[in-house]
């Protein structure tokens, strides 16, 4: 183990701050390489072949390369072997996607990769490897890109059979969640189609309105979001519709909403609180697709698509005679459901490392485990403000987190309840003796408030041993 420390602390020496290099016989270096990898003792072999001063190759831990913003150096060539899935992106390779410069990517991973890659990169991805194939072929790989390099010329991609990709679509594997992004795939296609999506605040309504609007086929337009709760009819007339001055003075007019959406999508949340009128014209808009501005005679055609959300089943809108009928209908033929996170607890654990991920990658912090006990906490939680309460949580969770993981103290004070602690905690199978020794432990404290002595009490151990333990598994902090 200290020959492979002594190995790596020798090739990560040869990290140069320059951008331009020359090689022992005076020519200049004319390729750089970032290496991204957490394990880059696995391919030694690879790197003893290749780090020979003929270009600068650049090693990084994925840590070191979101703290140190790489995108600002101009790299022909990425390799970054994912160890683990991405269920999110760096924001530093989203960033580093809009360079206009030539370069490559090879990706050594054995899971599916999000889509958002394939939509930014494109063709700049060169390769996707498995981390079996990448120990093997990962240096003829190497040689073929740099002649591809040279040349700038891009060549015919195809991914591997076992590696798929995974378009933008909602996190989850509930039956239902999957029915969601099955039909937003659909719905996506039809370009100015209207659809209702329906579900408790927190479900996604408008990231799932985003995914819509953004998956269409066409380069898609403005995406606006309009609140129809608290206004009156006549400022939703001239919000949705426009305005068209008595003097027809342009200063006193407006384009409405379903204008300036035009080529995109408009939003609109709480549908139900629409005024009969309101609700009326824009039935009208959706059979014709033919505005009036508000005060204008003169009919104008725009092409926009309407999202239409509500917290509620709109039938019932609709018996009180509240809701039009027929508008009601015309939405309903592409309503979308959105369960809440109670009904879906299998996805928790899905999601939680989704925003560990994510909120790692936004605060350039290392990503951490999560304890079982703070796990099982989570998974027995009735979220109320679902999956956007969830979210919150590990954003808080991870901004106080200073250990190598997530425990009930990172989550927020309400959390520490002991009503929110699961009694029934089956823990057997799944860790070792001193994992359920740790996590009993952890359960104690959060129960005692933090109080060790009453902790100490209860478990029968003097306070000592105690801070002992509390020690040992990193829960003294």
């Amino acid at each position: 183990m200290q020959i492979v420390s002594f190995f790596l602390s020798k090739i990560k020496s040869f990290v140069v701050d320059t951008i331009s290099h020359k090689s022992g016989n005076g020519k200049e270096m004319q390729y750089k390489i970032a290496f991204i990898s957490d394990r880059l003792v696995e391919f030694q072999d690879f790197l003893k072949r290749n780090l020979n001063g003929e270009y600068r190759m650049d090693l990084y831990e994925h840590i070191e390369a979101i703290r140190k913003s790489i995108q600002m150096i101009y790299y022909d060539l990425f390799i970054i072997d994912l160890k683990d899935e991405w269920l999110t992106v760096p924001p530093w390779l989203l960033e580093q996607a809009n360079h206009q410069y030539y370069f490559q990517f090879i990706f050594i991973s054995d899971f599916p990769l999000p889509q958002t890659l394939n939509k930014k990169l494109g063709e700049k991805i060169y390769q996707v490897m498995s981390f079996g194939d990448a120990k093997i072929s990962l240096s003829d790989v190497f040689r073929e890109v740099q002649k591809v390099v040279e040349k700038r010329q891009y060549r015919d991609f195809k991914l591997p059979s076992r590696v798929r990709w995974r378009p933008d679509r909602l996190v989850g594997n509930h039956e239902e969640i999957k029915r969601v992004n099955e039909f937003v795939e659909i719905i996506s296609k039809a370009s100015y189609t209207p659809c209702l999506i329906r579900g408790e605040t927190g479900t996604g309504k408008d990231l799932v309105s985003y995914i819509i609007h953004s998956n269409g086929v066409k380069q898609p337009g403005p995406f606006i979001i309009k609140n129809c709760e608290f206004a009156t009819a006549n400022e939703l007339m001239a919000d949705i519709f426009g305005l068209m001055a008595e003097n027809g003075s342009s200063a006193s007019s407006r384009k409405g909403l379903i204008e300036q959406a035009a080529g995109g999508t408009l939003v609109l949340k709480n549908i139900e609180r629409l005024p009969a009128e309101v609700q009326h014209k824009l039935l009208l808009y959706l059979d014709s697709h033919i505005i009036k501005p508000v005060g204008s005679e003169k009919p104008k055609r725009v092409d926009a698509r309407i999202i239409a959300q509500t917290r509620f089943d709109l039938e019932k809108f609709v018996k009180n005679g509240s809701f039009n009928p027929e508008l009601y209908f015309h939405l309903k033929s592409f309503e979308i459901y959105l369960p809440p996170l109670r009904e879906r607890r299998r996805d928790i654990p899905l999601l939680v490392r989704y925003f560990i991920q994510y909120f790692s990658f936004q605060y350039a912090k290392k990503i951490p485990a999560i304890s079982p006990m703070a796990m099982n906490v989570l998974k027995d939680y009735y979220w109320p403000g679902n999956v956007e309460e969830l979210r919150e949580v590990i954003e808080h969770a991870i901004l106080t987190q200073s250990g190598p993981e997530i425990n009930l103290k990172n989550l927020p004070d309400y959390f520490n309840d002991s009503r929110n602690i699961p009694e029934d905690v089956d823990l057997l199978g799944n860790c070792s003796l001193k994992e359920i020794e740790r996590v009993h432990i952890e359960r104690v404290l959060a129960k005692m408030k933090g109080n060790k002595s009453k902790a100490a009490d209860f478990l029968q151990i003097s306070r000592t041993t105690l801070r002992e333990k509390l020690k040992n598994y990193g829960l003294d902090k």
